[in-house]
């Protein structure tokens, strides 16, 4: 199993749970959330988790996120190491807490900050638990080499009974920049939940982040991975770009975990295979245009559809629409295919420019005899000084001559 993110900061385990049905939790967003935001949505999440058995997992106070996430920490850290034993990595600030697992802000040997999230998995094994974000880390540092719209592992080790990895840090929410030699004293993770929770994205914005996602996803698809888990909160900025967080429940069998996943992000059929990371994504450019609780999901409001320059907005709205259609083989069956019908809706396309291209164009026509002899007249007179010039100066030499 393996520690997730929830769109308020708190972490929950991942686990198979024998009462699917969603249960909302409450908001603690802080004062300054609720002055930044107008409205927020409430993300539903499954009731108590279980283990394989059907054993409850005991939960511990959340105290905020860890990269990806949006709370600050301020709480104590029950499953944290009483003596840091992360070798080569100074512990700094902690960011987020869950049942079985930490994530810190840490500084390596060279000064530069990272991410570092820690997993105990001794805990998990008592509890009857396997840590699939083993096995999910595993496979993306043996597949996923660095891409620009994809987080970055730097590295993963073990310090008995952690199991722990260090990835990008995010940037800082309050200054939305990067974080470089000097880490804010308040740093909290720049998230799209942040962005989204300030108000709906401009429309033109909204769409080139989920483009951008798009090709990260279909950089995935093609080593044939699923993320399983696409949501605002793990989707952090890192120096100015969108980058797809929390590998964790990521796998290269589908099969393996069919309700692995977040309920509001998962397509109504449950089908978690690349059709699945579709919809997630389709549901995130939503999100951004229409806001957390639209009411005709998946169709965009009716303002907006227009206001772009770019992008010609009733075919963005049927790509969402078929990207979140409700049965898998309705959907995209990639981020590639999705992808590509999502480029094809700016409105000057490759194809439109093509055509342009091949259309016929009509012979400039020449001048008429009027018009030859109007513009040679304007030459004469703008030539008059340079001839006046000419010959005073030649009346000058014959003078001293």
């Amino acid at each position: 199993m393996t520690l997730r993110y929830n769109p308020h900061g708190r972490q929950a385990v991942c686990a198979e749970r024998t009462n699917p049905d969603p249960m909302p939790e409450s908001d603690p967003a802080s004062a300054s959330d609720k002055l930044m935001s107008s409205t927020s949505g409430h993300e539903s999440r499954s009731s108590t988790p279980r283990s394989c058995n059907g054993t409850p997992i005991p939960t511990s106070t959340p105290v905020g996120t860890g990269a990806g996430a949006d709370q600050g920490a301020s709480h104590t850290h029950p499953t944290s190491p009483t003596d840091w034993s992360i070798p080569d990595y100074e512990r700094v600030l902690p960011c987020g807490e869950g049942s079985y697992g930490s994530v810190w802000v840490v500084r390596d040997r060279v000064g530069v900050y990272r991410a570092l999230k820690m997993i105990d998995i001794a805990r998990m094994r008592r509890a009857g638990i396997r840590c699939r974000e083993r096995t999910a880390l595993e496979v993306y540092c043996r597949k996923v080499s660095q891409h620009p719209y994809l987080i970055t592992v730097f590295h993963v080790g073990v310090v008995d009974p952690y199991l722990y990895y260090t990835m990008e840090l995010a940037d800082d929410r309050t200054t939305l920049r990067p974080v470089h030699d000097n880490l804010p004293e308040n740093y909290r993770p720049l998230t799209l939940e942040t962005l989204i929770r300030i108000g709906r994205l401009q429309v033109d914005v909204a769409i080139e982040i989920g483009a951008r996602l798009l090709r990260g996803l279909a950089k995935l698809h093609g080593l044939d991975l699923v993320h399983r888990d696409i949501k605002p909160t793990n989707i952090v900025f890192v120096n100015r770009h969108p980058k797809l967080a929390d590998i964790g429940v990521m796998t290269a069998d589908p099969q393996s975990g069919r309700g692995a996943g977040t309920p509001r992000y998962m397509p109504p059929d449950k089908v978690m295979d690349k059709t699945g990371d579709v919809y997630a994504v389709g549901k995130v450019i939503h999100e951004m245009m229409a806001g957390k609780d639209p009411e005709r999901f998946p169709a965009l409001p009716d303002d907006c559809l227009w206001g772009s320059t770019r992008w010609d907005l009733s075919r963005v709205s049927d790509v969402i629409a078929r990207a979140c259609a409700e049965q898998a083989a309705d959907r995209y069956p990639n981020a590639s295919a999705m992808l590509e019908d999502l480029e094809a809706s700016t409105k000057l396309s490759f194809e439109s420019l093509l055509d342009e291209l091949s259309s016929p164009r009509e012979e400039p026509k020449p001048p008429s005899a009027a018009n030859a002899a109007i513009q040679l007249g304007f030459a004469f007179v703008r030539a008059i000084p340079w001839i006046l010039g000419f010959i005073a100066v030649m009346y000058l030499i014959s003078r001293l001559g």
